[in-house]
């Protein structure tokens, strides 16, 4: 402690940052700390700004809730045997990049599927799940069998529901916007209409004539703000078209404070079908977590939740 005590605070701001990703940022800086009470990585360019772990706490787990940290990295290490320092960074020690709250948030949930279920029947609107039987974070089908792509869920779950298997993709934001395309998804997007994009999006009836009968190029689907959105929403369809499931519900978790998804999630929903708008959903973290405080009652899911309170709205 004594070697890091004049790195703790960190004043500098990265002007990049639109209004409300710096208060996120500030927010992780001060949760590592007041809380953590551990230094910033001065020396790392992510890391300047306060919200960056140094390596040694890093490989200790220290950006994972203390009261499920052994069970939380013994899953990441069962996920990613290998894993490069690049990844190794953005999941382990930047405290802003969304890529550690799936681990955070659904491992925990993952500990009493009875209270899941019950949190999940509330997000989805209807009492859907009897029982459920996998959670996984950073999990896609096989690509011959859905998208043919690297498009992943950050947290997928797996039910039954009247002895069928559903399932319920979970993408989660926190100080992400729209993104730009890759070279190679423009192609297939903007300028082969038989891609396995176009072919879902027509087949699946998760939208509205308007957008299913229009070539995919023209529609709002493939506009920056909408894209991962879509193609979360098809990956999942794409299952129950191929007969992987019998039903699929894809939502968005997000901070309150996030500007971006609080007007573009409600547009989204004007694209969609009556049967795409019975499968779409989102939430909001603090939305979540009250959610998680009803349904899990013993005291280390309260710390867990006391946790997750403090360290993510911002």
């Amino acid at each position: 402690m004594e070697e890091f005590k004049n790195n703790l605070h960190c004043n500098k701001i990265y002007k990049g940052d639109k209004l409300f990703k710096r208060k996120a940022r500030s927010k992780q800086s001060d949760f590592r700390e007041k809380v953590l009470k551990v230094g910033y990585d001065m020396e790392n360019r992510f890391g300047q700004y306060g919200a960056f772990l140094l390596p040694e706490h890093a490989s200790k787990g220290l950006n994972f809730c203390e009261e499920f940290r052994t069970e939380i990295l013994d899953r990441i290490k069962l996920r990613y045997p290998t894993m490069s320092n690049e990844q190794h960074d953005g999941l382990y020690a930047n405290m802003l990049r969304s890529e550690h709250i799936p681990w955070n948030i659904f491992v925990p949930m993952d500990e009493d599927r009875h209270a899941a279920a019950k949190v999940l029947n509330e997000i989805i609107g209807d009492p859907f799940i009897d029982e459920i039987t996998r959670i996984e974070i950073e999990w896609a089908p096989d690509k011959a069998q859905s998208l043919n792509d690297n498009t992943s869920f950050d947290t997928y779950i797996e039910y039954l529901s009247s002895g069928k298997k559903c399932g319920i993709g979970i993408e989660v934001k926190y100080t992400e916007e729209g993104y730009h395309f890759g070279e190679k998804e423009y192609k297939e997007v903007m300028e082969n209409e038989h891609s396995k994009y176009a072919e879902v999006t027509k087949a699946c009836g998760l939208y509205s004539d308007s957008i299913a009968n229009t070539p995919l190029r023209e529609t709002p689907l493939c506009q920056d703000e909408y894209r991962q959105i879509w193609r979360n929403h098809i990956l999942g369809e794409s299952m129950v078209l191929n007969h992987m499931l019998c039903r699929f519900h894809t939502v968005t978790l997000f901070p309150s404070g996030n500007p971006h998804f609080s007007e573009v999630l409600p547009k989204y929903l004007e694209f969609l079908s009556d049967y795409g708008k019975s499968t779409f959903r989102y939430i909001t973290f603090e939305e979540l977590f009250e959610l998680l405080g009803t349904n899990y009652k013993e005291a280390k899911y309260q710390k867990w939740i006391n946790y997750l309170k403090k360290r993510y709205p911002f």
